[in-house]
């Protein structure tokens, strides 16, 4: 058999092996764009309660006495009594946590919720009616305890327990943000945007085996309970339009801005959670925002504009349109001829 020319062989060789150079390549750069990803998404946690908490991330630690629960257009209520249980105290309990051991060692971090409670302020010294805290297995421990006209803020049983009168009857945005580095760590309470009580952290958080942890109660009196949301993760920066701190501006980030603007608009203050969505820092979040938000849009397409933003097009005036407006103006001339005529005849 004669033998094939190696000079033939060469040409085959060279696009095999930049076959598989190039098929190497495309995989190296997919699995890091997804490690990339996978790392930046997870830069913020949210649970806007459009599911079941199970469905969303959280691990349900423990429950009794039969809570009811559903989701109401993107709220999850709690119904917790005495129902199925004995005669007080101790009623229904629902307790969900989350570990949050991704964020150990993050510069900064927040945790904010949103939720409106029926339950009594007696309700308070037994964990009740609500209660959301962050904390780990060495001592460093956030606990707000929140009831229909009162809120508790705990952080360790040496520190002042600290208490605020709320507006009853209405939802609460409870906001609590930790600075870790540059040291010393400090942190700093919010009540509705405003800051009601900061200063020096026991240490960093997150850190050594972190959780986060939300229930509903009910100790001595019935009570019922609805939750927004809960959110945490890295505090996103100042005027940077990217809500999940992932590099992107884009429609993950845009329903956290149309939220912002909803609750702003010119000259009101956007509060703490949407420094991040006010581009020309005048502490609101206007249609001058928003238009630096579509400027720096990194998204597929074009960004959905707002309604409050919307500017709608002049019309093109039709030939029709053009036709009667013409003769608008001729009639009007031929009536202000005539009547300039009748001034000069008529005396």
């Amino acid at each position: 058999m004669p033998k094939r020319d190696t000079n033939e062989l060469h040409p085959l060789l060279l696009a095999w092996r930049s076959g598989v150079v190039n098929l190497v390549r495309t995989i190296v750069v997919a699995t890091l764009w997804l490690i990339s990803a996978a790392i930046a998404h997870a830069q913020v946690f949210s649970s806007e309660f459009d599911s079941l908490p199970i469905d969303e991330g959280w691990t349900l630690l423990g429950e009794s006495c039969e809570p009811v629960v559903w989701l109401d257009n993107g709220v999850y209520v709690q119904q917790l009594n005495f129902d199925a249980c004995p005669p007080p105290p101790n009623g229904g309990t629902q307790t969900w946590r989350s570990t949050i051991g991704d964020f150990n060692s993050s510069a900064t971090f927040f945790l904010e919720y949103r939720a409106e409670t029926s339950g009594d302020r007696s309700e308070i010294p037994g964990a009740a009616p609500t209660v959301v805290s962050l904390g780990n297995l060495f001592g460093i421990n956030y606990n707000a305890t929140m009831a229909r006209d009162q809120i508790k803020f705990l952080r360790d049983v040496v520190e002042p327990i600290l208490f605020f009168d709320l507006t009853p009857d209405v939802p609460h945005t409870i906001r609590l943000e930790l600075y870790n580095d540059p040291p010393p760590a400090t942190y700093r309470w919010f009540i509705d945007g405003a800051v009601v009580d900061e200063g020096l952290a026991e240490g960093p958080y997150p850190a050594d085996d972190s959780r986060t942890t939300w229930h509903g109660a009910a100790w001595f009196l019935p009570t019922l309970n609805r939750w927004h949301y809960i959110r945490y993760g890295v505090i996103p920066a100042d005027g940077s339009g990217d809500f999940h701190s992932d590099g992107a501006v884009d429609e993950n980030d845009q329903f956290f801005f149309e939220e912002c603007l909803d609750n702003s608009g010119v000259n009101v203050d956007a509060g703490p959670g949407c420094r991040w969505a006010d581009f020309d820092g005048d502490t609101d979040v206007d249609c001058d925002d928003w238009d630096a938000f579509d400027a720096a849009w990194t998204g597929a397409g074009n960004p959905t504009v707002p309604a409050a933003c919307f500017v709608p097009p002049i019309p093109a005036a039709s030939t029709w349109g053009m036709t009667i407006m013409m003769l608008g103006v001729l009639i009007a001339g031929t009536l202000l001829v005539r009547r300039h005529r009748c001034f000069l005849l008529c005396f």
